[in-house]
């Protein structure tokens, strides 16, 4: 069926639509919208941040030893991805904070034995929790400097090269030896991973990292190949990209904004995790996970996979 759509003033309508379905859908933007909606993102902000006061981790109490103090000074001191507990009151101010919703990820309570991977560490959340549950061994698979990252080319062109060579993992090195930890950085691209060099796994895991990658099919691949037993893929999804059952819709970002390449609707992502070759795709948990500083929750899928 052919598409339609009327426009008048600041309002418009549309109808579109195939064999499988009609989609109706209504807009209504302008100068007079940007200003409400600007006001409304604000001030839902400003709400958020001081609930997120209210609930914040309380400061270390008792004789607080001068230790404490100089970790609470360096972790002041850099950006924080993830918020992870170091001990003695002391948490990371992390962009995003999974501690409150580690349940819906289907993680086994106790990791005994097993072999772990986290791919794309960052500040090394996820590497530590596996570690925590008792993992014999956890790798965690990071880039080197920022001009690792996935960055388009105009993008890259703006950005000084100091800071292209500024190092990533500083969060993960503090965040290390705060928790005593034994979990293996190891330098790499997800792109060239490969059972030969790094080995196969009996859980593997990817959290938000798929939308800051060119080619996330690739890497999905690249997942596979060395997971011998269960993979765990969680990411954002919109789900305005799902609005057509059978269809898989993902919607291109170009990477200029925060490295983000896509937008992904659950449909897409589950199917690329499919053709990946892994086998029992399942949505295990659907939930809104807020973001630091923002008016906006990220709409977070969990799926468990098999090898």
């Amino acid at each position: 069926m052919p598409s339609r759509r009327i426009r008048l003033g600041q309002f418009s309508a549309g109808i579109s639509g195939n064999r499988s379905g009609a989609f109706v859908g209504m807009r209504i933007g302008g100068a007079w919208w940007e200003q409400a909606y600007a006001t409304l993102v604000e001030r839902r902000k400003r709400t958020r941040n001081e609930a997120r006061k209210l609930k914040a981790d309380p400061a270390p109490t008792g004789p607080g030893d001068a230790a404490t103090a100089a970790l609470q000074a360096r972790v002041a001191a850099q950006g924080w991805y993830h918020s992870i507990d170091l001990g003695n009151g002391v948490v990371t101010p992390g962009e995003f904070d999974h501690r409150h919703h580690l349940q819906r990820y289907r993680i086994p309570e106790r990791l005994d034995g097993k072999r772990v991977l986290d791919i794309g560490t960052f500040d090394g959340f996820w590497a530590f929790e596996f570690e925590r549950r008792g993992a014999s061994q956890v790798v965690a698979l990071d880039l080197d400097t920022f001009g690792d990252l996935d960055l388009p080319p105009r993008a890259r062109d703006k950005i000084p090269a100091e800071e292209l060579a500024a190092k990533l993992g500083r969060g993960f090195v503090i965040a290390h030896a705060a928790l005593g930890s034994r979990v293996e950085r190891r330098i790499g691209s997800v792109y060239t991973m490969a059972a030969e060099q790094w080995g196969t796994y009996d859980l593997t895991h990817i959290g938000n990292v798929l939308v800051h990658l060119r080619d996330p099919a690739h890497a999905l691949a690249r997942m596979r190949g060395v997971t011998r037993g269960t993979a765990i893929i969680s990411e954002t999804v919109d789900p305005d990209l799902d609005w057509q059952p059978g269809v898989s819709l993902i919607e291109y970002r170009g990477g200029t904004v925060n490295c983000n390449w896509w937008r992904f609707g659950e449909q897409s992502l589950v199917q690329m995790v499919r053709d990946a070759g892994f086998d029992d795709v399942r949505v295990v948990a659907r939930f809104d996970i807020p973001l630091r500083d923002s008016a906006r929750n990220m709409h977070q899928i969990v799926i468990n996979a098999a090898a």
